[in-house]
């Protein structure tokens, strides 16, 4: 069956899942389940006949895998629906949902049934099994939800009430889609979302760099401000320089200014600024053709264009755009109002924070007072609320870099931050830590307000403590003033439970697909199974249950995530094996490295998988890099050949080697080392620069979020393996140290030459 456009974004999803099978497997001994007598021949076809597209040998495959009861067959079923999905009809979708119920399969079919009812605008239908998928992991499923609710509302619920669902839904999803634009569409038309929101969805797209996304949203304004909104992601200097607005509606896109990428990126990718914005040369505006139809810029608009070119400049080149802030008539000639002002100061803020440049506190303060100039003192955070949730984290993070380095003044700016963002953003553990830490700096500066503000805080580390993640063990010691005892083993597993787990239909396919050497599609049947399989997911002892499973064949990925799931019984066996103990042992012995350390970073790198292997070349335990890997064995005389790279002992012995070049480099300092472990040693020695700050503030103020997050678990790794291989104490703060600031002057030399 020939296969329309329309449906390619499936159809790659299960190709891309299937080349994804090629790249990480677990050993196939390991992984096989108990009865491995039964012949995966069909599925094999079947798999075969669905990359080809060929429907007639796919639904033989799939009727044969049926017959046989084949513990894959829902696979095939899936398969053959997506296949059919532009004609099938409602009933045999039913039957495909009723022949597996409560399936990883099943779930995952919804939501491509739930896209392709929205296509057909079969909206009853869609009401009724949108209910039913539980992943709810799609966005534009999310909004064609609220634009087929709307279409089916009680004449008596409020404009508003749908108004704010339809916002959410709409800001949440980050880019161009059919589904959140049709929703935009009609409840535009329909009144119920107003031009504000066009442009607050616009000034979240240009924020992230969402090129088809501007131009997609930006066509809800008219073909004039699709037009600039097309221009200025490319040439945003010359949407702001005077008459640039006009000029955009019909002269030709000049060359970027800057190089395309992440909005916020490092200063190399982008020109070197102009010193100021009178700099800026306007090229010559070809004459409109007789046939043309003159465009214009409605002055309600006009500001609001400004401010998305702003954006987009501040994010390519920060300099000129800050030189050009500071111009009153500059921004006078914007013509912003005074929340658009204080937009565009934290644009600056986060940017600035973003390259740690000392001035990204005083940004977001002139932020906070143009927020003080549209609105009441009550309603500060109100407005600053509008601003993206990176913003907000990048003017926490702006603030505790600056409060720890001696400007006390600043831990005021992690309050009004905190206070600004949403709910779920307010309760992430890095900023229930940071505010406490805020509130602590209050009580030592209002002796009056001590107390209470002391109070706030503990309650604020109460919710954080926890022995086994960063700001957890940074949390329960602060609060005890000593390290935190370690979790208590839970009672050891029946052989009841472990055969209830084995034979958990979902745990039993993701088995036999690990077995294939289906690694993607394994591990998002494994996952759902965890999560999905009943109302509220599996219970503690069933999770520890399943990571046993996975424990005893060496699954090690599976076995660590299962058991991380457990909320009150936690196996530290499970989640913290130590897998070649001898091996990792010998490797970081010969180097004199901490083995806690290694362990910890092999936990967070590859889970102990021995074949992993990264999207850019990182090879094995350590995911060590080919160039990388050559000098380090020149550097300390190991054997090699690339073929080696992930046989596990010369992988082990590299990346232990390359780890203790590196550690030694940074003087000891675990945070910047394994900061140049995953992003390179150039980059940590650039981010150290500039005033001597609180350690946990260094790691929170890594620019690149993989590396922020992979320092901040690399840490809390080791600190959990030294408990658990030599009896240490559960501290962090003696691992991370107390402070990290330039390289001392009588510290050794760079190594240059380190890759």
């Amino acid at each position: 069956m020939k296969f329309t456009h329309k449906y390619a974004a499936p159809v790659a999803r299960m190709l891309a899942a299937m080349a994804l099978a090629c790249g990480v497997v677990a050993p196939a001994a390991v992984a096989q389940p108990a009865d491995v007598g039964v012949d995966n021949t069909p599925i094999l076809a079947a798999r075969d006949a669905w990359r080809a597209r060929d429907a007639v040998a796919l639904l033989a495959a799939r009727d044969q895998l049926i017959r046989l009861q084949h513990p894959l067959a829902p696979w095939a079923d899936y398969w053959a629906m997506m296949l059919q999905l532009p004609t099938i009809s409602v009933a045999e979708v039913d039957a495909f949902f009723a022949r597996w119920p409560d399936s990883y399969v099943a779930d995952r079919g919804r939501n491509d049934w739930l896209l392709e009812l929205g296509r057909r605008q079969d909206w009853t239908t869609f009401l009724r099994i949108q209910p039913q998928f539980r992943m709810a992991d799609d966005r534009e499923v999310a909004c064609l939800d609220v634009w087929a609710r709307y279409q089916t509302r009680p004449a008596t619920q409020a404009p508003a009430t749908w108004r704010s669902q339809a916002q959410q839904a709409w800001w949440d999803q980050k880019d161009a889609d059919q589904g959140c634009d049709r929703m935009a569409s009609g409840l535009l038309a329909a009144g119920v979302l107003m031009p504000d929101d066009v442009w607050h969805k616009l000034r979240l797209l240009v924020e992230t760099n969402k090129p088809k996304g501007v131009q997609q949203t930006a066509r809800h304004l008219g073909e004039a401000v699709a037009q600039v909104a097309v221009r200025l992601m490319n040439s945003p200097q010359a949407v702001l320089q005077p008459g640039g607005l006009a000029a955009s509606l019909t002269s030709p896109d000049p060359e970027p200014a800057g190089a395309p990428g992440a909005s916020i990126g490092p200063a190399t990718n982008v020109k070197p600024p102009p010193k100021r914005l009178s700099l800026l040369r306007k090229k010559a505006v070809p004459k409109p053709t007789l046939n043309s139809i003159p465009l214009t810029i409605a002055p309600e608009s006009q500001g609001p264009l400004t401010l998305l070119a702003f954006i987009r400049w501040a994010s390519v080149d920060h300099v000129a755009a800050a030189q050009a802030m500071a111009d009153p008539a500059t921004r006078a000639a914007w013509q912003w109002r005074a929340q658009e002002a204080a937009w565009a100061w934290s644009q600056l803020g986060r940017t600035a924070a973003w390259r740690l440049l000392p001035q990204a506190p005083a940004y977001y303060a002139r932020a906070w007072t143009d927020l003080g100039m549209a609105a009441g003192a009550g309603e500060l955070a109100q407005g600053a609320g509008n601003w993206s949730d990176e913003t907000l984290a990048w003017m926490v993070r702006a603030a505790i870099r600056s409060a720890t380095a001696r400007d006390m003044s600043r831990w005021v700016q992690v309050e009004q931050a905190v206070s600004a963002m949403t709910p779920a953003q307010r309760s992430d553990p890095a900023w229930l830590y940071w505010q406490a830490r805020a509130l602590q700096a209050r009580a030592a500066q209002t002796p009056d307000q001590a107390a209470a503000l002391r109070q706030q805080a503990r309650e604020l580390l109460i919710r954080v403590a926890d022995p086994l993640t960063f700001y957890g063990q940074l949390a329960s010691e602060s609060l005890q003033g000593r390290s935190p005892a370690p979790p208590q083993t839970p009672a050891p597993l029946s052989e009841s439970e472990l055969v209830a787990a084995e034979v958990e239909p979902g745990i039993d396919r993701a088995l036999r697909l690990l077995a294939l050497g289906w690694r993607s599609d394994a591990v998002r049947e494994w996952n759902f199974t965890l999560s999905r399989t009943r109302h509220g997911g599996l219970n503690d002892r069933e999770l520890l249950a399943v990571a046993e499973v996975a424990c005893r064949r060496q699954i090690w990925d599976r076995c660590i995530n299962t058991s991380e799931r457990t909320r009150q019984q936690v196996s530290l066996a499970q989640r913290y094996p130590t897998p070649f103990h001898d091996e990792v042992l010998a490797a970081a012995a010969e180097v004199g490295l901490d083995a806690a350390y290694m362990y910890g970073l092999i936990r967070q790198e590859s889970r102990f998988i021995v074949a992993a292997r990264s999207s850019v070349g990182a090879s094995g335990l350590m995911q060590v890099m080919p160039a990388t890997a050559a000098w380090t064995a020149r550097k300390l005389d190991i054997p090699y050949s690339p073929e080696l790279l992930t046989e596990r002992s010369t992988n082990l012995r590299i990346g232990a080697g390359y780890l203790k070049l590196v550690l030694d480099d940074f003087e000891g300092t675990q945070a910047m080392a394994a900061a140049a472990y995953n992003a390179g040693p150039s980059r940590p020695r650039r981010w150290r620069e500039g005033g001597t700050v609180d350690a946990a503030a260094w790691a929170e103020n890594v620019p690149f979020a993989e590396t922020r997050d992979y320092v901040k678990k690399v840490l809390a790794n080791a600190t959990v393996y030294g408990h658990v291989l030599n009896g240490q104490s559960l501290s962090l703060k003696r691992r991370l140290g107390e402070t990290i600031g330039p390289r001392v002057v009588s510290a050794p030399g760079e190594a240059q030459d380190l890759p």
